[in-house]
């Protein structure tokens, strides 16, 4: 038994001038989705011909140019869906189909043979090149690992050029577990494969060169990428692209790191589906260049229906913070974190205007609009939510902004309710609570009964009210006049000489936006005497004078009681 410790750190490649941290990326790699390939082969029940079709649309519609379509020597079912992409005329103009293969002639053929007639495609060949495989998987040297390599791609060219369609197929070539791999032997290997290919105009020959399995930290796969680049003397005429794969959870920065260090084309997955912790996820590695305003030429506006798509063929449920697919990661549920969301929401053109930018707001990198999803969800309610979250629900929900001494008192409500349930409280509850606490709050103050009549003095509308309201019990009559409803009711109230003297300080009135049709809301605040102190009442009515005169009513009930 050895006595080697069981772990290594990685030994950094022999760069120590590398430029690649100090670069900026200002345009986008190009995008090679694998998943009907590397994401495919990694289900339990991977997907049949026709579900492969719907997959294969809803990648064109994102607006891959480039997809790897499968293995199509593999099985029957592969073979059939290449064949059925090219008869049925399915693949649109400007996309190139990408099928794969390993380095052995019966596969070669086979693949060959499935391609027949297609406008543009590429085929993919891959050796593992790694001492770990080539020696101990296949008992192969590094000179026999080379020689395959560059044997299969002789076979591929002649395989191509037999079936004429050398002027149509572009070549990839992926040395397996290439950050695995002495660096120096696969920049021999990539030499003899690209002289074997010939010359040719930089995207008909791809060099992938994939992090099979993540060992190593993303610094280090960035340093490995440069240094090849410069010590490949192809690069002209070749397309450097990567692969990552997630095993350390690095698999989107490595990419990232990649193209600093000098990728032109990144391969990956939607939701990062692929073998054991998967590939890089490519829907967030796009939309990372999109929140800092590099245009990818992917279009996820359509993200939510994306998601139940790979839900459905892959049978595995998107965690709920997955970023930008999960269905919490525009949600805030800290009281502290709903209210700068609401404040920002009310400054969004403040903010843009100081920030030069038109999108910029507490908590949220980027606009949950541009990937489908409502603003509706973005504050939920339980116990840890204040004031602000509250409100937000309320204004983005509803329509109805409140004062603050509102907003405090419905909040306080709200939480009760969370508390007693211990869970989360819907928009519904809460519009329900603000009904029964807020709207109508128990008190001496009830309207039984309203008449108006309007009529012109002296060029003036001049409002009469009669109100019939009980107090404290028995039913009374007021009657008032003013130049509306609401200065008729204050009239009346005061004229009385029952209800305690007020001052009217401010109204506003709304329209309901959802789940309240054809009604209308007025907040009023009422100035006591005595107290210096502005309540507020509410009201809710299809009739906004209805909702006025409620509105005054129940801010004397508020006013009565001790808050």
């Amino acid at each position: 038994m050895n006595s080697y410790p069981k772990y290594r750190y990685p030994e950094t490649a022999p760069i120590a001038d590398r430029i690649w941290p100090t670069r900026k990326i200002t345009a986008a790699p190009m995008f090679a989705s694998v998943d009907l390939r590397d994401g495919n082969q990694a289900f339990a029940n991977p997907m049949d011909v026709d579900a492969k079709v719907e997959y294969f649309k809803m990648l064109t519609r994102i607006g891959f140019t480039e997809i790897e379509v499968g293995f199509p020597a593999a099985s029957r079912d592969e073979f059939d869906f290449v064949r059925r992409l090219i008869e049925e005329n399915l693949i649109p103009a400007g996309v190139r189909i990408v099928v794969f293969t390993q380095a052995r002639a019966g596969l070669i053929a086979r693949t060959i043979e499935s391609i027949r007639g297609v406008e543009r495609a590429v085929v993919h060949c891959y050796v593992a090149a790694s001492d770990l495989h080539g020696r101990f998987v296949f008992g192969k040297s590094r000179e026999e690992v080379r020689q395959m390599a560059v044997e299969g791609t002789r076979m591929i060219v002649e395989a191509i050029r037999d079936a004429g369609l050398q002027d149509r197929v572009g070549y990839e070539f992926s040395p397996e577990e290439f950050t695995d791999s002495d660096i120096d032997f696969i920049v021999d290997l990539a030499c003899g494969v690209k002289e074997c290919f010939g010359p040719c105009r930089k995207e008909n020959f791809i060099l992938n060169l994939p992090s099979t399995v993540e060992r190593r930290p993303p610094y280090q796969y960035a340093d490995l990428i440069e240094y090849f680049c410069r010590h490949y003397p192809y690069g002209a005429e070749t397309t450097i692209s990567v692969h990552t794969h997630n095993d350390q959870g690095c698999a989107i920065a490595a990419a990232e790191m990649a193209v600093l260090a000098g990728a032109d084309r990144v391969e990956g997955t939607l939701c990062g589906h692929g073998e054991r912790t998967g590939n890089m996820d490519m829907l967030t590695f796009a939309l990372n260049f999109h929140s800092r305003g590099i245009a990818t030429g992917l279009d996820f506006s359509f993200l939510p229906e994306i998601v139940r798509q790979v839900e459905k063929v892959s049978s595995i449920a998107t965690h709920p913070r997955h970023p930008y697919a999960g269905e919490l990661v525009f949600t805030a549920f800290s009281g502290s974190h709903q209210d700068a969301i609401r404040k920002g929401f009310a400054q969004r053109e403040a903010i843009g205007e100081f920030f030069r930018q038109g999108w910029k707001l507490p908590y949220f990198h980027i606009d949950p609009a541009d990937i489908g999803r409502s603003y509706e969800g973005l504050i939920r309610i339980n116990s840890q939510s204040g004031k602000g979250g509250v409100a937000f629900v309320m204004e983005q929900v509803y329509g109805v902004e409140l004062p603050k001494s509102l907003q405090t008192a419905l909040a306080h409500e709200v939480q009760l309710v969370a508390e007693a349930s211990k869970a989360e409280v819907a928009p519904e509850e809460i519009f329900a609570v603000f009904e029964q606490k807020i709207v109508n709050p128990p008190g001496g103050w009830q309207l039984v009964g309203l008449k108006q009549h309007n009529e012109l003095v002296d060029g003036r509308v001049q409002t009469q009210i009669a109100l019939q309201i009980a107090v404290s019990g028995p039913v009374r009559t007021f009657q008032g006049r003013g130049n509306g409803p609401i200065a008729a009711t204050v009239d009346a109230l005061q004229r009385a000489g029952v209800a305690p003297e007020f001052r009217l300080e401010s109204y506003k009135e709304q329209a309901m936006t959802s789940g309240a049709a054809a009604r209308a809301i007025a907040c009023i605040g009422l100035r006591m005497a005595g107290r210096g102190e502005v309540v507020f009442g509410v009201g809710i009515n299809e009739n906004i004078a209805v909702a006025a005169v409620h509105a005054i009513l129940n801010a004397l009930n508020r006013a009565s009681r001790p808050e």
